[in-house]
């Protein structure tokens, strides 16, 4: 290989490893997001359930 050749696939090989770790913290990134939204969701429901649960009481 020349040494042209050389640069371009080191070149080459240095930004498919940026574009791959740019990617793997972006996956990292919404797994958390999503288990946090999941585990709002959860009290959120839980607090409208006991809302709902409390407003039944009263209207009897």
């Amino acid at each position: 290989m020349t040494t042209l050749q050389t640069v371009l696939v080191t070149a080459l090989i240095a930004i498919w490893l940026c574009i791959s770790v740019g990617f793997l913290v972006t996956v990292i990134q919404s797994a958390i997001y999503d288990r946090k939204r999941e585990k709002r969701e959860r009290a959120q429901a839980a607090r409208d359930l006991e809302y709902h649960e409390k407003r039944m009481s009263d209207f009897k």
